[in-house]
């Protein structure tokens, strides 16, 4: 479940089966790389960094006039 906060309503809400299947997956990912050597803090700050940078391209992409 996540939480939205908005003023003093919270709401919960299920968590999206696409979430659920990302978080599946990276932990599989993250858990093969920590095997190769990489500590959880740089895996951790390497996907936060590449995951900004696909949604800068995503928003980039949509921003454009086909």
């Amino acid at each position: 479940m996540t939480t939205a906060c908005d003023e003093n309503v919270i709401e919960l809400k299920p968590i999206s089966t696409c979430r659920r299947e990302v978080e599946v997956a990276m932990v599989e990912m993250l858990v093969s790389l920590q095997k190769r050597g990489w500590s959880a803090a740089e895996l951790a700050l390497t996907l936060a960094d590449a995951s900004e940078d696909l949604v800068m391209m995503i928003a980039t992409k949509e921003l454009r006039p086909h």
